[in-house]
């Protein structure tokens, strides 16, 4: 079984980029099952992705990193019981350093759950450009560097969303990107393009994951990069005597953005899920704001809609839970019944790994075994021998 996981930036279009892969393996016909991954419980993505009919599961409360024993539960019931060729692993937005953390762990501890193992790090082609042009990326310095950090340990980049971009600035990208970033396996793509989707697929054929150093990391400037966010998941039910349920969903989301731009708030990534009576439509909110979001949105006419809010923007919890608050009293009225559910909101707790592989030092030369320090004061060694019965070097 072949284990891809993907990072990258809120927003970035790993969710998009799943889905639609999973859509061409499983054309080609191969098993594929994901991995879900957020610091909430109630997931857009995770529904999302279920609904297209791909094998689900998720890790929930937290990072893969700080969840790696729920990380490998779930890739262990995947296995089981849909018997995948292909997982997808997709972590969460904020969350870096999965080198240490998430993908030597694995090779160290779990390597009989694959056979191959991947990592994709996804960015929005947008915020890459200002990031490469020397302009302020519009988040705290704490959450710009999260972002920096995850584009300094890709393997793979997969450069995301090229088409929203000119001509003339693809150019600048490209160049900028190839001569910044030459020594990794770069990819441009728009995700919502098979060929292009097909392209990121066949790069994941090349060979597995082998990187041996690590981030020179600072995890006080990343908790507090993580903390500068605010998380706020909830499932928001509405409810008409006429068919204008889609209609007032839609104005609800509207009233959020307005108020989020009004106070200058930052987006990390601003996701809704709309189903109802058969019908099922995601919208999404990245860190540049389109204007004209509405003229993408079907309209229905229906008398019940179900409304998942996930919402990760740089505020505080009581902001957060104030604006939809306001959303909910701007669509309530007469004939309009709206029912609010699963509700919380809170900042992630400092990222606390369960590994993290810092170390690596010469175990013996005649066998080229590495011997690998992880936090935990675990000791173990990565040569092919079995060390239950015993490691063909001496410790």
């Amino acid at each position: 079984m072949k284990l891809n996981i993907v990072g990258g930036f809120l927003g970035s279009g790993k969710t998009t980029a799943i889905t639609n892969g999973s859509k061409v393996l499983m054309q080609l016909g191969q098993q594929v099952a994901v991995v879900t991954n957020d610091q909430g419980k109630y997931l857009v993505d995770t529904r999302f992705v279920d609904s297209n009919e791909i094998p689900t599961a998720e890790v929930t409360n937290g990072c893969f990193c700080c969840n790696f024993n729920s990380l490998t539960d779930q890739i262990e019931y995947l296995e089981q019981k849909f018997n995948p060729d292909i997982i997808f692993a997709e972590s969460v937005g904020s969350c870096t350093d999965l080198v240490a953390t998430v993908l030597k762990p694995l090779q160290l501890l779990k390597k009989e759950l694959f056979d191959e193992l991947t990592f994709s790090v996804f960015v929005d082609s947008r915020l890459l450009l200002e990031y490469l042009l020397d302009k302020k990326l519009p988040f705290s310095d704490a959450i710009a560097y999260i972002f920096e950090k995850q584009l300094e340990e890709a393997e793979f980049l997969i450069v995301n969303k090229v088409d929203l971009l000119s001509v003339e600035d693809n150019i600048i990208l490209r160049k900028l990107t190839n001569t910044l970033f030459g020594n990794k396996v770069l990819i441009f793509q728009n995700s919502l393009n098979p060929e292009n989707i097909q392209q990121w697929l066949v790069s994941l054929e090349k060979p597995a994951f082998r990187r041996k150093d690590v981030l020179d990391i600072d995890y006080q400037v990343y908790g507090k990069g993580e903390a500068d966010l605010a998380w706020l998941d909830e499932e928001i039910d509405i409810q008409t005597d006429d068919l204008s349920a889609w209609k007032h969903a839609i104005e609800f989301i509207d009233s959020l953005i307005s108020q989020i731009n009004s106070y200058e708030i930052p987006i990390g990534h601003l996701k809704f899920l709309l189903q109802g009576e058969g019908v099922s439509h995601k919208i999404s909110f990245t860190t540049i704001f389109d204007e004209d979001w509405k003229k993408w949105v079907p309209d229905f006419e229906i008398n019940s809609v179900q409304l998942m809010v996930n919402s990760r923007i740089e505020t505080t919890p009581d902001v957060a839970k104030e604006i939809v608050k306001k959303g909910v009293v701007a669509i309530s009225g007469a004939g309009v019944f709206v029912s609010e559910n699963h509700k919380q909101a809170f900042q992630p707790g400092f990222p606390n790994p369960t590994h993290r592989i810092t170390q690596k030092m010469p175990c013996c030369e005649e066998c080229r075994c590495i011997k690998n320090m992880i936090n935990s004061q675990i000791e173990a060694c990565l040569c092919e021998c079995n060390l239950d019965d015993g490691c063909c070097c001496s410790f």
